[in-house]
């Protein structure tokens, strides 16, 4: 991995999970870290734990203008931004004669809005440092999962808008990529992980025999991230240990 000292990386939903994995990897290796979320004393949290290195804007990415804050906010402490991960996200399973407008809305507005509003007011900046964004998927935006239609449809709209981002910002030196996880254990998997039915049936269709670590995910993200991945854009990254390959 490249000495990321004087970089400058963004991480939505950085309080938790794989985004404080992500962050902890990213200063790990030099970086000075923004992390986002809605629950204040959560990020405070996370920042101590993180060092002196992490820095914490409280925002809520599904809401008009936040993102936009959250970049100028970012642009006002550090005078730059060189990596962009969307990893903020949310899901409900259940039947779609179960989830409501509402669900649909919420799911929509923090893992499709969120991503494409970051992506629009991060890039003068990325072009500025010839950066990169990353987004986090799912590996059930390319596989068949009864109800999870919202969450994976959400998903697979991801996945899209970074071939898509991709092919518009590759002329400014912007590299967009996505990494999709599969069942992690983290604290939105908490119903998957207390199923024990399900649980073992994910486990048993992975290859690789057990649930992702945060860390396995950031692992993926710095991967990304790194100068030595500069030709490698408008991809999907599976990081699910095989399962749904």
């Amino acid at each position: 991995m490249e000495n990321l000292e004087n970089k400058v990386i963004l991480i939505t939903g950085g309080g938790t999970g794989i985004g404080k994995a992500t962050a902890s990897a990213f200063i790990a290796n030099g970086a000075k870290v923004v992390i986002t979320g809605r629950r204040q004393s959560v990020l405070e949290e996370a920042t101590q734990k993180l060092g002196p290195q992490a820095y914490a804007i409280v925002g809520d990415v599904s809401k008009d203008g936040e993102p936009a804050r959250i970049i100028e906010e970012t642009i006002r402490k550090f005078g730059r931004l060189d990596v962009l991960v969307n990893n903020a996200g949310t899901g409900k399973m259940g039947p779609l004669s179960e989830t409501s407008d509402q669900d649909i809305e919420s799911i929509y507005r923090t893992n499709v809005f969120g991503p494409l509003a970051f992506a629009r007011e991060a890039t003068p900046h990325l072009a500025n440092s010839k950066g990169a964004i990353i987004n986090i998927s799912s590996v059930v935006a390319r596989g068949m999962m009864p109800g999870a239609a919202v969450y994976a449809s959400s998903k697979a709209a991801v996945d899209h808008a970074t071939r898509l981002i991709a092919a518009e910002l590759g002329p400014m030196g912007i590299r967009v990529n996505a990494v999709a996880p599969g069942l992690t254990d983290t604290e939105i998997t908490a119903d998957v992980k207390s199923n024990e039915q399900m649980l073992g049936m994910i486990i048993a269709q992975t290859p690789m025999g057990r649930i992702g670590e945060p860390e396995d995910i950031a692992n993926a993200v710095l991967l990304l991230a790194d100068n030595r991945a500069g030709w490698i854009t408008g991809q999907s990254v599976q990081a699910g240990g095989g399962f749904l390959l």
